[in-house]
C-alpha cells in the first residue's frame, strides 16, 4: 500500500491565515466546488495533484462524506494545522498548513485521533533517551503510542554507518512486552520492492525483459492485453503505469484473511477477460494486482516457490534471516499480534498477491535491506538493487523506478515505500545522497508515514 499524502510540511503563516483558508475549504466543499478549493492551493501540491486527479479525488472520496458541519483547531505541529472535521455520523483530521504565498502545502483528511486521549497504563519503551536521536524519536513516538488504539512499533535507524533500534509498545495488548529489533511483523506492500529485486535479478541472468509484453508469459488463452496497439509490458506493471486495477473484479469475500483463496487459476481467470481501457505508461494508477501477477511470473519462470527464490536470491546473501512468506514454528512467540481500531486482525495469507504484500519480516532485517539499498550489499546483488532504483515513470503526480517511489518529504529525494496489512503498517525510507534510512514496523492499522517522513527530515538536517 502507498499512500500519497498531498503535504510538503513546511512552515506556515500565523494561525490566523490558516484558519480563514480552512474556512474557505470548508466553504467550497460544502459547495462542491471543485474549481475554486483547487484555486486555494499552490504550486507544489499542484505539482503532487494534477486539477484532473484532485477532481476525482473530490467526487468519488471527498464529497461523498457529506457537509462539513464543523472544523475546529486543535493544534499546530511542525508548521500543519490539525482540525476537527465534524461530518455526519464520523469526526475526521482535516490538516493544513500553507506555503509563503499563503497557498494552501498540505490538504489531507484522515481518520481523527483525539490527543487528547490517551492509555491508561502509559506504554513501555527502550529508548535511552541520551543522544538527540534518542530524543527526538521519542518526541515523534510518545504522542503516537499513547493514543488509545496504538499498540507497538519497532523503530530501526541507519545513520553514519551506525544502526540504531528502539521499541514503543507492547507486541500484543496487556502482554507489557516491548518491541525489539526481533520482533517479526507484516510489512504488506513494502514487500513490493522485494518482487522488483527479484526481477531485476532476472533480468540480469537474461530470463525476462522490463518490456517484454505480459502476455508473453501468461497462458494461451488470455487474449492480448493491449490498448490503442500498446501492450502491457512488464515495466509498466512495476511502475503502476499499467492501466491494470489495483483489484480483480473475481477477487473473493474472506474478511479476515482477503487473499488466502486467491490462487494462479483465479488471476488467470480475471485476465481472460480483461480489457484495458488506456495505454499502458501513461498515467500512474496503483496496484496490486500487477505486481502480484509479476510475483507470479517470477514463480513460474524460475521454476520454484516465491519464498524460495526470496530467500535463495536476497535474504541469504545479505543475512536476513528473519525475512521470509511463512512463520516458522520456533518464530510464533517472536509474531506481533495485528491489531484494527484497537480489534486483534488475524495474519494475512497470501497466494497469487504474494509478490505484492505477503513478507514478514524484523526491524533488523529490514533495515539490513535499507543499508543494501546504499550499497552495501554483495556484489551480486548491487546490479540488482540499483536497476530497481531506475526512474521508469515519472509525471507531476508520481515518480516510480521498479517498485520504489521516490518522495521528497523535505529538500533531498528519497527511496520510500510503505505497507499495510490487516493489522500492521509498515515504513521504509532511503536517502541515497546523505547515506541513512528509517524503518518504522507497527503492529497497528494507524499510518506511521508521518513519523517516518518527520524523521527522515530530521536526520536530513543534521
Amino acid at each position: 500500500m502507498v499512500t500519497m499524502n498531498v503535504s510538503c510540511f513546511a512552515q506556515t503563516g500565523p494561525q490566523q491565515k490558516t484558519d480563514s483558508v480552512c474556512a474557505l475549504v470548508r466553504q467550497y466543499f460544502n459547495a462542491k466546488d471543485v474549481d475554486n478549493l483547487y484555486a486555494l492551493t499552490g504550486e507544489a501540491f499542484k505539482k503532487q495533484l494534477p486539477p484532473a486527479t484532485f477532481k476525482q479525488v473530490c467526487n468519488n472520496n471527498l464529497f461523498p462524506l457529506g457537509q462539513m458541519k464543523e472544523a475546529n483547531f486543535e493544534k499546530t505541529t511542525n508548521g500543519v494545522s490539525k482540525y476537527k472535521a465534524v461530518f455526519a455520523g464520523i469526526n475526521l483530521n482535516l490538516l493544513l498548513s500553507l506555503d509563503k504565498d499563503d497557498k494552501i502545502e498540505t490538504f489531507l483528511l484522515q481518520p481523527y485521533t483525539d490527543d487528547n486521549a490517551k492509555k491508561a497504563v502509559k506504554p513501555g519503551f527502550t529508548n535511552p533517551l541520551v543522544t538527540p536521536l534518542d530524543k527526538e524519536v521519542d518526541n515523534l513516538l510518545q504522542p503516537f503510542i499513547n493514543q488509545p488504539n496504538t499498540v507497538g512499533v519497532s523503530i530501526a535507524v541507519f545513520k553514519d554507518g551506525k544502526t540504531y533500534y528502539y521499541g514503543y509498545g507492547e507486541t500484543a495488548k496487556g502482554n507489557a512486552q516491548v518491541p525489539t529489533q526481533a520482533t517479526i511483523f507484516e510489512i504488506g506492500s513494502i514487500s513490493k520492492t522485494f518482487t522488483a529485486t527479484l526481477l531485476a535479478d532476472a533480468i540480469n541472468k537474461g530470463k525476462i525483459k522490463l518490456d517484454d509484453p505480459v502476455n508473453k508469459y501468461l497462458p494461451d488463452s488470455v487474449p492480448p492485453i493491449v490498448y490503442a496497439g500498446v501492450p502491457v509490458t512488464i515495466q509498466s506493471m512495476m511502475n503502476h503505469s499499467s492501466g491494470i486495477p489495483r483489484m480483480p473484479n473475481n477477487f473473493g469475500s474472506n474478511e479476515t484473511d482477503p487473499y488466502i483463496d486467491y490462487d494462479d487459476s483465479k488471476l488467470f481467470s480475471f485476465y481472460k477477460n480483461f480489457k484495458p481501457t488506456r495505454k499502458a505508461g501513461d498515467k500512474y494508477e496503483y496496484s496490486n494486482l500487477a505486481v502480484g501477477t509479476v510475483g507470479v511470473i517470477l514463480e513460474h519462470i524460475n521454476k520454484t516457490t516465491y519464498e524460495k527464490l526470496l530467500i535463495k536470491t536476497i535474504c541469504e546473501p545479505l543475512a536476513m534471516h528473519d525475512t521470509r512468506e511463512y512463520l516458522r514454528p520456533a518464530d510464533s512467540a517472536r509474531f506481533a499480534k495485528g491489531y484494527d481500531n484497537g480489534q486483534y486482525a488475524a495474519p494475512w495469507n497470501f497466494k497469487a498477491f504474494m509478490g505484492a504484500g505477503g513478507i514478514r519480516s524484523t526491524a533488523q532485517d529490514m533495515l539490513v535491506y535499507a543499508q543494501a539499498q546504499l550499497g552495501a550489499s554483495q556484489a551480486s546483488l548491487d546490479k540488482d538493487i540499483q536497476l530497481t532504483h531506475t526512474p521508469t515513470f515519472k509525471t507531476p503526480e508520481a515518480t516510480v523506478g521498479l517498485a520504489w517511489h521516490i518522495i521528497k518529504p523535505g529538500s533531498d529525494s528519497l527511496l520510500f515505500h510503505n505497507g499495510g496489512t490487516g493489522g500492521y503498517r509498515s515504513y521504509l525510507a532511503v536517502n541515497p545522497q546523505k547515506k541513512f534510512a528509517v524503518v518504522m514496523l507497527s503492529n497497528t492499522t494507524i499510518s506511521v508515514d508521518g513519523l517516518g517522513n518527520e524523521l527522515m527530515k530530521w536526520l536530513e538536517g543534521e
